[in-house]
């Protein structure tokens, strides 16, 4: 359990209820205190009271003891690229998710089977480099597929295949991606010199291998973006709107990672968003 769950939650939910709508429903009357400037400002609203957390919950971290490691950083930057693609994914139908563009190119559904197939190595190997670090380890331990199989045992995954619907691989996602987060937040920044083997002829440090966990997704959130775009669903304003909600939203959990700090503020900014929402149902008609 987080301190932002609420907060995230609450962003969700505002999400879930605007990411469809079309353009000119974004100049239905809301007003913010002496801005009338449309629903479309609850967007922008949302948006810089995010920002704004995120700095205050950055700044708390100066004081001695709570600063923010290199590894809570980089795990930051790689929560803002799963953040991004829940934005660009959040109320697709199944059908869109699992349309080819045609030729040889992957459905999104395919893109993101490939993403988990690809952290969920990247997170096996971390874990082992980071326990044979942590032990004193000369040599690497061996990943045998008994191995494999034992740390993988009564996983969710074990249950997944080609046919696993699209939905189902992003309720995956979420939790091997808290997984990952949950794990790794405590590496000192000594720890992330530490070697971790994996395909290539040499070793590479701990460092590198946590910053793959973002670039290979981004990769990856650039393809599928590009599918959806050649499907015909490119992203209306509410959408693209909505990206800039979850990149804010993404640096307040960045903020708050490994630390118990601030959790007062996020929930009063939770509950100012949940009434929000209830506002911009109103202003819909919903």
């Amino acid at each position: 359990m987080s301190t932002t769950d609420s907060l995230s939650i609450a962003i969700l939910d505002f999400a879930r209820l605007t990411c469809d709508l079309s353009d000119d429903v974004l100049e239905n009357p809301w007003t913010w205190q002496d801005y009338d400037e449309g629903v479309r400002f609850a967007f922008f609203r949302t948006y810089e009271e995010l920002r704004s957390l995120a700095v205050k919950l950055g700044a708390g971290r100066n004081a001695p003891g709570t600063g923010i490691t290199q590894a809570q950083q980089i795990l930051g930057q790689y929560h803002a690229g799963y953040r991004d693609l829940q934005a660009i994914l959040l109320g697709r139908t199944a059908a869109q998710l699992d349309r080819s563009p045609g030729g040889e190119e992957w459905s999104v559904r395919q893109a993101l089977q490939h993403i988990l197939s690809a952290e969920r190595n990247f997170y096996f190997m971390v874990h082992f480099a980071l326990l044979d670090a942590r032990l004193g380890n000369a040599r690497p331990t061996e990943m045998t597929e008994a191995i494999w199989d034992e740390f993988w045992a009564g996983d969710p995954s074990e249950q997944m295949g080609e046919s696993t619907s699209a939905s189902e691989l992003q309720a995956y996602y979420e939790t091997l991606h808290r997984r990952v987060l949950d794990e790794f937040v405590t590496i000192t920044n000594a720890e992330l010199e530490a070697p971790a083997v994996y395909w290539e002829a040499q070793p590479y440090p701990l460092r590198f291998r946590l910053h793959r966990f973002d670039s290979h997704l981004r990769q990856h959130t650039i393809q599928i973006d590009k599918t959806l775009v050649a499907l015909g669903l490119a992203p209306a304003e509410p959408r693209r709107l909505l990206r800039l909600v979850f990149t804010a939203l993404a640096e307040v959990e960045a903020a708050a990672l490994g630390s118990l700090a601030g959790a007062q503020e996020i929930q009063i900014l939770a509950d100012q968003v949940q009434a929000r929402q209830a506002e911009i149902a109103r202003a819909l008609g919903s």
